[in-house]
């Protein structure tokens, strides 16, 4: 018997068969299967990363402190400052000599001493260095104050004259030193130190006074009543020597 062979409808179907098991393979190749997810881990959960309510609350408070904290430090008001002057004037002396007309032109001093700070020394701490108060001022610049006391202390024993008087002499006082100097940390002087320049027909007379006093506190306001104790004393002695000086 001639076995049968398989009909060309047959071999059609088993052609495309093998094109289609052929695209298939491609296409497993070009898209491979993904690999599985792996579960999510404890820590991974959106409830494990929700901060406490009590972490959130602890940071809030924090920030609120130091808010406030910085407010009451920009509100708060600075101490208030404490002014001085000289005091009143001291009386000249009854035996003092007169000293006839006298051109007293403006006291000068150095550049620190034009505003109103009452400075100190720490001789014993830091001598190089010289400190304003915080909270102590002169109602003025003490080169003014000194100024002023000056030209009281002339007319009170001579006559002031008017700057356009050539004929009287022309008295010039620098202030050079004008602190108060804490030797220890619970003592303390004042040092007013100056130069005193007597102009005259005759020529130029110039002559430098200290004066020391020994505060009462080691404080600024010891500080300024010694400072102008000690300015009254310096006054006194220029006095004297004008006194002393011939008259044209």
């Amino acid at each position: 018997m001639i076995a049968s062979r398989p009909s060309a409808a047959r071999r059609t179907t088993g052609h495309a068969g093998r094109i289609r098991n052929a695209q298939h393979d491609t296409i497993a190749m070009m898209n491979p299967p993904l690999s599985p997810i792996p579960p999510a881990s404890p820590n991974d959960r959106v409830g494990a990363r929700r901060p406490r309510i009590g972490t959130i609350s602890s940071v809030l408070l924090a920030a609120t402190m130091a808010m406030l904290a910085s407010a009451c430090s920009v509100l708060q008001s600075p101490p208030p400052a404490t002014t001085y002057d000289f005091g009143p004037s001291v009386a000249a002396a009854a035996d003092g000599q007169a000293l006839g007309k006298v051109r007293v032109l403006q006291t000068d001093g150095p550049a620190w001493l034009e505003g109103d700070a009452v400075y100190y020394r720490l001789r014993y701490a830091q001598p190089e260095r010289l400190q304003p108060y915080a909270t102590q001022r002169w109602i003025e610049s003490p080169v003014r104050l000194f100024d002023a006391r000056l030209r009281d202390a002339v007319a009170a024993r001579g006559e002031l004259a008017a700057l356009r008087d050539a004929a009287a002499p022309a008295l010039r006082v620098e202030l050079l030193d004008f602190e108060q100097t804490f030797d220890s940390a619970d003592s303390s002087r004042a040092v007013v130190r100056v130069r005193a320049t007597l102009s005259a027909s005759g020529g130029q007379l110039q002559k430098t006074f200290t004066a020391e006093q020994v505060a009462a506190s080691a404080d600024g306001a010891g500080g300024v009543r010694a400072l102008a104790a000690a300015s009254d004393a310096v006054i006194a002695a220029i006095m004297d020597w004008l006194a002393r000086q011939p008259r044209a």
